[in-house]
């Protein structure tokens, strides 16, 4: 019956035979004495009595094999899928395999996670970085529960990013600095980032399908916000295109040698630190462009249309205010008044 399970004899080994939730399990009892086999069905049926009650999930041989590493596979597998898996995704993927891939599933804690985040926010990640990783590690965990892979997942938590909006920002001249100390495959794919205002994973997943002869057309897969845009090629963005379409290898605008680009920290860090501008971050770029935008007077309708963003306070977070630019506003408005006093008329005092 199914509430009692069962023993059997598989080549020189018992094994048992119980249910759960309906499916059928089996494993290797690891013995050839009756006795001891019937005592272990007897507490895996104990196990199984506490999962139908919700006293404690069980967790079943399958499930304790399961690796973290398997779990991110089958998420990026299921990404893909449903059109959601690009460069961005794998190059956030790639850094949990390392730390948490061999590991498995059921075993991670919620204090091995906490010292992971700790690790990350001790390296120089904001919160927004390291919660964008925490998220797939998550719907990994997720996933699997749906596929009845496992009953439970780690805390995962989720950090505040309240605050976490950066203030950086860059010019065209310090920029060419940092191009001349990038690889130089890195180089057409920063400044597209500059020119554009686009996201970083927006430019690498660029195809020559997207490509027309005078604009680029990005499907609505390949934006974040999930909707189609287009981007007129014109001046310098032009000219970067057809330098990419002289070394057009495969389907991508921009790849390494035919293949995709991942994370390129490592090459950005040091090419910053070189130009003189540590710290400087790849969306750094995508904040100037639509600082520069704003600058240019371009009507906020139509720099949203460029940089894709939706809504207007999200374009106006990005229309930061330096000192600079502080300083050459009292500065005008100082010349303002000096000149404003050289026009007034002297009051003439009249004594009774």
């Amino acid at each position: 019956m199914k509430g009692q399970g069962r023993v059997f004899k598989r080549g020189n080994v018992l094994w048992i035979s119980y249910y759960l939730r309906g499916t059928e399990h089996r494993e290797s009892a690891r013995t050839t004495d009756s006795k001891l086999a019937e005592r272990f069905l007897r507490h895996r049926l104990k196990e199984v009595g506490a999962d139908a009650i919700g006293a404690k999930p069980f967790v079943t041989p399958q499930m304790q094999r399961a690796t973290v590493g398997e779990l991110l596979d089958a998420l990026a597998r299921d990404l893909g899928l449903r059109g959601k898996f690009n460069a961005k995704v794998e190059s956030l993927l790639k850094p949990l395999r390392a730390h948490f891939g061999e590991q498995r599933a059921s075993q991670v804690t919620a204090n091995q996670v906490a010292v992971y985040i700790e690790h990350l926010l001790a390296k120089g990640y904001t919160r927004a970085s390291v919660n964008r990783r925490t998220q797939l590690l998550g719907q990994a965990y997720r996933l699997a529960i749906r596929q009845k892979r496992l009953t439970e997942l780690p805390l995962i938590p989720h950090l505040s990013e309240a605050g976490n909006a950066r203030q950086g920002f860059t010019q065209r001249q310090v920029l060419n600095r940092v191009l001349a100390n990038l690889p130089g495959y890195l180089r057409d794919v920063v400044l597209f980032c500059f020119l554009s205002s686009w996201r970083r994973g927006e430019v690498l997943s660029l195809t020559w399908e997207n490509v027309t002869p005078d604009a680029i057309r990005l499907r609505a897969e390949h934006s974040k916000e999930r909707e189609a845009r287009s981007l007129a090629l014109e001046g310098e963005l032009l000219s970067v295109i057809t330098r990419r379409q002289a070394v057009a290898n495969g389907p991508l605008v921009f790849h390494r040698d035919g293949k995709p680009i991942g994370e390129f920290r490592k090459s950005w860090s040091t090419a910053c630190r070189l130009a003189g501008v540590p710290g400087l971050l790849v969306h750094d770029l995508r904040r100037s462009g639509v600082r520069d935008l704003i600058r240019a007077g371009v009507a906020p309708h139509v720099a949203m249309s460029i940089s894709g963003h939706k809504t207007d306070s999200m374009l106006k977070r990005y229309a930061i205010i330096s000192e600079a630019d502080q300083r050459e506003a009292l500065q005008r408005v100082e010349a303002f008044r000096e000149a404003e006093k050289e026009t007034l008329q002297p009051v003439t005092t009249v004594v009774q």
